[in-house]
């Protein structure tokens, strides 16, 4: 092998140690970006969250390295929804449309004159091979109590979260992993993007009957006990979030225990009513034996 090859090959293989690291190749890397993240912090042209922040410019420019795209691009369509951060749905879409494993992709309606029978988006491969995401459909929405947005914005987001399903199993690298518009929204109960955790106001808890399945927990401590000076509502995150936060589980690990807990007589925390949700999440040790 001659001097010219080696050096391309070289060339190559730091290309592709910048790609998977990032700013973190190299000390050398991680300084001009650690410099780059603070001048980018003290520009107006950024967005309002990335001002002042170089802790978040540099992850954004981390991100714009490792998929070798602009810095500004990324923070535009880079947000954060209880600590995750999120891509904007029409980005998520660029991103599988620009995969280098497709020579097309398209969205696929089961019924053209109403979209909300199922949505999902497929793919021609470079071999010319066809494939399919998964169906989004109302059943899927409404058993998911997916939030909001679904109302105001129902077409974008069947579209956004078939994107989202297909890249996960057909180019999850084009993600990297990160969630997609509404997706984190949804999980934590909420419909806007914000770059602080968001707060939640308690309500008041229904008064309605409680199914077999509350046996997983009692004697919940009432939301109302606890006191705030000054307000009239404590701020909490929504009862799934906080068994999450407790329990160290993903919301699949959690609904696999409550159906555990109650005999498979409860499929997930989505098919509780809201006094069973507040008594478990006032209770996770009774479901710490069913995770995992």
């Amino acid at each position: 092998m001659n001097t010219t090859t080696t050096e391309s090959l070289t060339l190559q293989e730091q290309g592709q140690q910048l790609s998977v690291l990032g700013a973190f190749a190299n000390s050398e890397q991680f300084q001009m970006a650690k410099q780059a993240a603070e001048m980018l912090a003290s520009s107006s042209m950024v967005p309002t969250t990335y001002q002042n922040n170089p802790g978040s410019c540099f992850i954004a420019l981390n991100t714009a390295l490792r998929l070798r795209m602009d810095p500004l691009m990324i923070m535009q369509n880079l947000y954060v929804v209880q600590n995750r951060p999120s891509w904007s749905g029409q980005f998520a879409i660029a991103l599988v449309n620009i995969c280098p494993k497709f020579s097309a992709t398209w969205f696929e309606y089961r019924n053209e004159e109403d979209f909300q029978k199922g949505v999902r988006m497929c793919a021609q491969l470079k071999t010319g091979q066809n494939v399919y995401g998964t169906w989004i459909t109302p059943e899927m929405v409404k058993a998911e109590g997916w939030g909001k947005k679904w109302q105001t914005m129902p077409e974008q987001m069947y579209k956004y979260r078939a994107a989202a399903f297909f890249a996960r199993t057909e180019c999850p690298e084009a993600l990297l992993g990160l969630s997609v518009e509404g997706e984190a929204e949804d999980m934590a109960g909420k419909s806007q993007p914000d770059i602080k955790p968001p707060l939640f106001k308690s309500r008041e808890m229904p008064k309605d009957d409680v199914v077999e399945a509350e046996k997983v927990a009692d004697s919940p401590r009432q939301l109302g006990d606890a006191e705030v000076p000054g307000k009239g509502d404590v701020e909490v995150p929504p009862p799934h979030i906080r068994l999450m936060e407790a329990l160290s589980c993903t919301e699949d690990q959690l609904n696999k225990a409550i159906a555990k807990a109650s005999g498979d007589k409860v499929k997930g925390w989505h098919e509780l009513n809201d006094k069973q949700k507040e008594k478990l999440a006032a209770n996770p040790d009774k479901l710490q034996p069913f995770i995992g």
